[in-house]
């Protein structure tokens, strides 16, 4: 049977994806279609592309020992931002985060492939604030079913479309394409199963990292805007039926959050016991 695996976002916690396809590609237990959001996105992304979670691995050990590759801190506009409140002008200031580098990251990593050239079906969502919209960018417009308030969209560059879908508001700039001004796709859904239903995938494993995230002092301005967008996310799914065949909670360290680029290696090793555990039935299930 063939079966397709959503991921959700979770900034650095991500990394636990990355440990649930090794432990999938171990009993060859391979997707056959994906859809992410957010750090979900780049998961689906560079699985979509061919890259093995061995590969993805060591994707997550550079960025553990190297943050700096994808972080890139717009001062100068936060300098800006200052100057424009106390003149009482409007303030310009978008976000932390600029995003640049993460996209030339994520383009080098996919060797600058469009989405269009991914190997089986893909999903990756952000949202557009002009509008409200859900945008999905797929591999393919063909067998798509629409979806209230969803555009399906293709021929992004796929480290765009990651990219895109990565801007957590307030904390890394929203990624303009095509007139649109995109954010975090966990705005509107955290855990895109639906969207990978609308596809054509009858079959899906969901990856959820919301379990035992918690923000005890919420002083940090990074760590209350990932919070407040997970709280809602969370909100959101207890209103909805989203449609998975089986569900994966990995049970993550409670410090890991957005940016926490020390617990990524940790966060990796859970998502993989997690699936390991579960593969009895992940087997019984989509075998």
């Amino acid at each position: 049977m063939s079966f397709g695996i959503a991921f959700s976002g979770g900034g650095t916690r991500g990394a636990a994806h990355a440990g649930v396809l090794r432990a999938l590609e171990e009993e060859n237990m391979l997707p056959g279609s994906v859809s992410g959001t957010s750090a979900g996105s780049i998961a689906a992304g560079l699985y979509a592309i061919g890259m093995s979670s061995k590969e993805m691995e060591e994707i997550v050990m550079d960025l553990f020992k190297h943050e700096s590759r994808i972080i890139d801190a717009d001062y100068m506009g936060l300098l800006k931002a200052i100057c424009q409140f106390f003149r009482h002008s409007p303030i310009t200031f978008t976000g932390l985060i600029k995003g640049d580098k993460l996209e030339n990251y994520l383009s080098h990593a996919t060797r600058g492939k469009n989405i269009r050239d991914t190997n089986l079906r893909t999903v990756i969502t952000a949202v557009d604030l002009y509008n409200g919209q859900t945008i999905a960018y797929t591999n393919s417009l063909s067998g798509v079913r629409p979806v209230r308030n969803v555009l399906w969209k293709t021929g992004l560059p796929l480290c765009a479309a990651m990219r895109a879908s990565c801007a957590v508001p307030a904390v890394f700039q929203p990624r303009r394409t095509d007139n649109m001004y995109l954010v975090d796709g966990g705005v509107t859904d955290f855990l895109p199963v639906n969207l990978l239903l609308a596809a054509g995938e009858n079959n899906v494993l969901a990856v959820d990292l919301s379990k035992g995230y918690k923000a005890d002092k919420c002083d940090d301005i990074i760590e209350i805007a990932s919070h407040s967008l997970s709280i809602m996310s969370q909100r959101l799914a207890e209103c909805v039926t989203r449609g998975e065949r089986l569900l994966l909670k990995p049970s993550l360290p409670e410090n890991a959050g957005l940016l926490t680029f020390s617990y990524m290696k940790q966060c990796m090793e859970a998502g993989y016991e997690a699936a390991k555990a579960l593969m009895p039935t992940i087997k019984k299930i989509f075998s």
